[in-house]
């Protein structure tokens, strides 16, 4: 059976963050990196485009060969998508990769997680009023979501070109970070049978540590493997440690389905 391993990139990162990825290393499998929608060379998604999660879930479905079994890896807002692929892909699904999936619909209603962490994720979602159509991807948008992720001041730090990249994807940014607030699941919806690597990274905001906490917790089976010293944004700001976790789970991978 063909197979192949679905690398799913994160908001407003295209997906150059995989290319430090040995290909020779995952043998026949074929590594798919596609471009998420509204994302180079796809269309700008412009606004007020609409946009849904499930717009996402049938794009990537159509990256796939018919009938082939699919390793997932996904950063961040693409960890989310690649959770709600999970039940359309079924048994084809043989391992899962995760690095802090965004959940933060389900972190705000959790009842087990952290609670700093939850305070964290609604005083996000109001500061930067990720709901607001009005503001969404605006020039103040842009630096508190940037901010966020990375720290105080990175959007103002940021090289011109990757400044007018984000801008260029701005709508389809907020499109996102809106349906991972709205996504209306919760941490227990979220059981995956494969075998399961979450990634989390010592420097990230405790609320995206708190998710990767809360799906180990439905998902005792998972591997928890922290990268120290690197932030939410460690495959493009520290990529040998990110390569050598990505390695390190599909050794394991191998392992277990030798």
């Amino acid at each position: 059976m063909t197979a192949v391993a679905l690398c799913i990139h994160s908001t407003g990162t295209p997906p150059l963050m995989w290319d430090g990825l040995p290909r020779e290393a995952f043998g026949e499998v074929a590594l798919l990196t596609p471009s998420n929608l509204g994302y180079p060379p796809h269309p700008p998604l412009l606004k007020p485009g609409p946009f849904v999660l499930e717009d996402e879930v049938r794009h990537l479905l159509g990256q796939l060969p018919d009938g082939a079994a699919v390793h997932l890896l996904a950063h961040s807002y693409g960890g989310l998508v690649a959770l709600r692929l999970l039940p359309r892909l079924g048994a084809r699904v043989k391992s899962v990769l995760l690095f802090e999936p965004v959940l933060f619909g389900a972190l705000t209603r959790s009842t087990t997680a952290d609670a700093d962490a939850v305070a964290q994720a609604k005083s996000f979602l109001g500061a930067t009023s990720f709901l607001d159509e009005a503001q969404g991807g605006d020039e103040a948008w842009l630096r508190t979501f940037i901010d966020y992720w990375n720290r105080p001041g990175s959007w103002d730090r940021m090289p011109e070109p990757m400044q007018a990249f984000a801008r260029a994807m701005s709508w389809k940014m907020f499109r996102e970070v809106s349906q991972v607030f709205l996504e209306p699941s919760r941490f227990e919806d979220h059981q995956v049978r494969a075998p399961l690597t979450l990634l989390k990274a010592e420097r990230s905001p405790v609320a995206a540590r708190a998710m990767v906490d809360e799906l180990k917790r439905v998902n005792p089976h998972a591997v928890v493997r922290e990268l120290v010293g690197t932030g939410h944004m460690a495959p493009l700001t520290h990529p040998p440690l990110f390569v050598d976790a990505v390695l390190e789970h599909w050794a394991r991978v191998k392992r277990l389905t030798a």
